[in-house]
């Protein structure tokens, strides 16, 4: 105990600490992003379940430590793999050599731009039906606790190895490790929400996670890349990120949203009058603008988004009752869907949406199945007459409005998975986006109509 009645001591320790944790924010970040894709209840244990075992592999390195110095020992050269006329040609140098540390550093940074440049895919792309053909792999805990782990091992290496060069003392590093994981296990859950609620920052998260991981792969080619041009760089992006969120507080302005792909015809938004009345755009996909959800839903805000979901059928009638067979086999626009194929998506797309409605009141946050809504608009009788989605609809919003009429608050929480985009989405939100989308179809129609003149 002598070594902890020296002032030295808890000067290494403080500073071993504070390396700690500054070496592990890159690890909060990629823990708050995976630990988001999971239910809300399950979030905080992934993420101490996570940290803690993770604690241990940590601890376990620093038994080790003659084992880990090992690690940066050479397995074998560049010409040891490649012929030589190979690295002549790509202008290898054939002496350079590849230890343990490299490998697993070079191969965690690959992960980590993969994994990012995936994440951002999904961010940027939103909750798209269109490939409902296809399947994806949901998050489970157990997955979400595993990849916790194993990010962890690769962020640590070099503060394992930082911890070696700064002090000799095995029991200061142990203790500096549980202080570190500790301030993780503290901050990640704040993080994590922030990042959440703010679709902004998860972008700017993953871009530093691949700026993280190239610098990583840098590493494992034994070039040098200064940590403080990264984290100078990672810092200038956040403050510029954080006041543009201060900003768009004060202007009382919604944040974006991330239901992209992006393009030309996303420029045009939704207008509204004061009266309500829409206002139509010069967009043809999006004649009332692109779904966008809110963070949080009032009581007002959901009996609105429901009394449009029973106006719909009504509405919907009104629009086509006086349009000829040809009419109604003309496409809203240029490649788009002929208004009887509107008509009938309509029906096809809300019996799912009565259907997911149902799974999440009684079942623990499901995966819904999703479906090709262009394949649907494409099968036989999507040649019948309108009169038959109406009808449907008319039935189906009796039923499916008297549900979520009577849904408790804790019911409008409950949450349903998307396979593709493996999102939960809350019931509140499905119904503000089933209300947008009942008025999205009618625009087309109604769009079409002021257009031919009809």
């Amino acid at each position: 105990m002598e070594l902890f009645l020296k002032a030295d001591t808890w000067l290494a320790l403080l500073t071993l600490c504070f390396l700690e944790i500054v070496l592990g924010i890159d690890n909060i970040i990629f823990i708050s992003i995976v630990s988001n894709k999971l239910p809300e209840e399950l979030r905080q244990k992934a993420r101490n379940t996570g940290l803690f075992l993770a604690m241990f592999v940590r601890i376990g390195f620093l038994l080790g430590i003659t084992w880990i110095i090992g690690f940066k020992e050479p397995l074998f050269a560049v010409s040891d793999i490649l012929p030589q006329w190979l690295i002549k040609f790509f202008g290898f140098h054939g002496a350079h050599t590849f230890s343990g540390r490299d490998l697993i550093l070079g191969f965690g940074g690959l992960f980590l731009i993969a994994k990012s440049t995936m994440e951002i895919n999904h961010e940027m792309e939103g909750d798209s039906e269109d490939k409902g053909n296809k399947k994806s792999s949901v998050p489970t805990l157990s997955g979400t606790i595993l990849q916790i782990i194993l990010l962890d091992i690769i962020f640590s290496f070099d503060s394992i190895l930082t911890a070696i060069g700064i002090v000799d003392k095995v029991i200061i590093m142990i203790m500096a490790v549980i202080v570190s994981i500790g301030v993780m296990m503290f901050f990640s859950g704040a993080i994590s929400r922030f990042i959440q609620n703010h679709p902004s920052m998860e972008v700017l998260a993953l871009g530093f996670l691949i700026l993280i991981g190239f610098m990583l792969f840098l590493e494992a080619l034994e070039y040098a890349v200064p940590k403080g041009y990264i984290y100078f760089a990672v810092a200038f992006s956040l403050l510029i990120e954080l006041t543009n969120i201060r900003v768009v507080k004060k202007r009382k302005t919604e944040p974006v949203k991330l239901h992209k792909p992006f393009n030309e015809d996303d420029i045009q938004g939704a207008l509204r009058q004061g009266d309500g009345a829409i206002v139509y755009s010069d967009d043809l996909r999006y004649p009332i603008g692109k779904f966008q959800p809110k963070e949080s839903y009032s009581a007002e805000d959901l009996q609105k988004a429901i009394a449009v979901i029973s106006a719909l059928p009504a509405k919907l009638e009104e629009a086509v009752k006086n349009l000829s067979n040809e009419q109604q086999d003309t496409p809203y626009r240029d490649g788009g869907w002929t208004v009887r194929q509107v008509v009938h998506h309509l029906s096809d797309s809300h019996m799912n949406a009565y259907i997911r409605t149902k799974w999440t009141l009684t079942e623990d946050t499901p995966v819904i199945k999703a479906y090709d809504q262009k394949s649907w608009a494409e099968t036989p009788e999507s040649k019948l007459a309108i009169a038959t989605s109406i009808n449907l609809l008319k039935s189906l919003h009796v039923k499916w409005t008297d549900i979520l009429k009577g849904l408790k608050k804790d019911e409008l929480t409950k949450e349903f998975i998307h396979p593709e985009t493996q999102k939960h989405i809350r019931i509140n939100q499905m119904i503000d986006n089933y209300a947008w989308h009942g008025e999205h179809h009618l625009a087309h129609i109604n769009s079409l109509k002021r257009r031919k003149d009809w």
